[in-house]
């Protein structure tokens, strides 16, 4: 009896271990059929700059860099850029509000050497006119406040772009400030 008892178990591993193993081998024969390519992650690096323009003076240029894989089911390449500004709610507590910059992206082959690049893009800065400057105004009223007035850019944009090309993305006026803002994205890829 004690010989049996570790003869059935030796005999136990050794057909589960046949059984995984063809199953595995099935596995893989299945997984590599023809025409079922597995898609090349193509590395691409991507620069969003924001310039700001009053009139036609240029008055700031904040350039961002954000990598991405083309063709990746991964997470979306993301980056976030900014800070807290505390905000007085009334005179014993105070909030604060994220301003900064977040850029989300994603990206996939497309033809003819083409990228459709997917950027969801937000700025935010704090407005606080000096005493030397006019209130702030939308639409002709005038904001009476003592607290900073947050401005906010958002958009997002679908571009058939290939490497090494440029393309404005958007332009948009501040409504409080006159300011035009003006979006450029690059595409190259990295080799």
């Amino acid at each position: 009896m004690r010989k049996i008892v570790p003869a059935l178990l030796l005999a136990i591993l050794v057909l589960g271990g046949q059984c995984s193993w063809s199953q595995d081998k099935g596995k893989t024969e299945a997984s590599s059929k023809p025409g079922e390519a597995e898609k090349i992650v193509t590395p691409l690096r991507v620069q969003v700059v924001f310039t700001e323009y009053e009139g036609e003076k240029k008055i700031s240029n904040l350039p961002y860099t954000l990598l991405v894989n083309a063709d990746d089911h991964g997470p979306v390449a993301a980056v976030r850029m900014g800070l807290r500004v505390p905000i007085e709610v009334n005179p014993n507590q105070i909030t604060y509000q994220d301003v900064g910059t977040n850029l989300d992206g994603h990206a996939e082959k497309a033809d003819n050497g083409r990228f459709l690049l997917r950027l969801n893009v937000e700025k935010s800065s704090v407005y606080a006119p000096s005493a030397s400057e006019k209130p702030a105004s939308v639409g002709g009223s005038e904001i009476a406040n003592k607290q900073p007035i947050v401005q906010q850019f958002r958009t997002q944009v679908n571009l058939l772009i290939r490497d090494g090309q440029t393309i404005q993305s958007t332009v948009a006026t501040d409504p409080v400030t006159g300011h035009t803002l003006k979006v450029d994205v690059t595409l190259n890829v990295i080799k």
